[in-house]
Parts: C-alpha cells; structure tokens; sequence
C-alpha cells in the first residue's frame, strides 16, 4: 500500500485553509483601524501573503477570500465590502502565491510578488470604493490601503520565513 503525504490529502488541504482562513479572519477583525470613509486597514494582509509564500497559490486564494470576506461579514457596517473582499484578497493571495512559484526560495520574487498583491488590493478596493462611495473618499483609502498591503507584506515575509526554518517540511504542502 502506498502511503500518501498528508499535504496531497483534500481533508488535509480543506483543513488548512479553514485554520488559515480563521487566522486571516482574526487578523482582519482584530485591530481594525476604521479610516475617515467607510473602510477600515487591518492586518489580515499578513495572513495571506504567509500562506500565498508557504501554501500556495490556491490556498491563499481561498484563505485570503474567505477570511477577508468573513471579517467583513462579522464587522457590522463593513458587511457590504465582503463580496468585494473575497474577490479582491482572494486574486492577491492567488498571485502572490502563482508568482512566488516561479522562484519559491528567492526573496526577491516574494517581494515583487507582494508588490502585485498590493497593488491588486489597493486597486480593487479603489475601483469598488469609487462606484460605492465616489472617487474622493475612494482616493483618500488608497494611501492607507497601500500602507496596510505594505505591512502584510513584510510581515507576511519574516512570518513564512520563521515557519520555513522551524519547520522544513511545510514546504511540501504546497498547494
């Protein structure tokens, strides 16, 4: 009988992006700094760019997506930004982590993936802000929303960084 690596296992695979999505929940929740519009900056960049550099692609495109969606679900006002959310941090996270692919152990494609992802959240954030709340307050979020993809993405670095070197292993998990 051949035994099969846990990380090719879908119930593995569907339990980590749920833990994941959950941290990128918690991440965005907790914290949030509400800014002069409607919107608010959060930490929940750092989760997806963790798992886009550790997991992959499609995990971060998942946990990305449904952990941001969620916390705006659960953050009351911010409820109308979920399925924005979903499709914006679930495209970063699925770039992030297609980039970083193509050289996974150099951190320049990890930065140069960040800076894709940051310019696709702050982007579809600013496309959506400018058809639900006018160009001017939709201008005035992009400077803290380049700030917040800036931050999880350092961060998101260093994270995966320690992970790799405290465990090996996880770079098996790729998905």
């Amino acid at each position: 009988m051949i035994e099969e690596k846990p990380a090719a296992s879908p119930a593995f695979r569907i339990a980590s992006i749920a833990i994941l999505a959950a941290v990128t929940t918690v991440l965005t929740r907790v914290g949030q700094v509400p800014l002069p519009t409607r919107g608010y900056i959060n930490l929940g960049d750092v989760a997806i760019v963790f798992t886009a550099i550790t997991l992959g692609p499609f995990s971060a495109a998942l946990a990305g997506g449904l952990g941001t969606a969620l916390a705006d679900l659960l953050s009351g006002p911010y409820a109308f930004w979920a399925p924005i959310s979903l499709v914006v941090h679930g495209l970063q996270g699925l770039l992030v982590g297609l980039i970083v692919q193509l050289r996974p152990r150099k951190i320049l494609f990890q930065i140069l993936a960040g800076i894709v992802g940051v310019i696709v959240m702050a982007g579809g954030y600013l496309t959506a802000g400018v058809f639900l709340q006018g160009a001017g307050a939709a201008l005035t979020d992009l400077p803290f929303n380049l700030l917040q993809g800036a931050v999880g993405v350092i961060l998101g670095i260093l994270v995966s960084a320690a992970v790799i070197r405290a465990y090996p292993p996880v770079r098996q998990w790729k998905w």
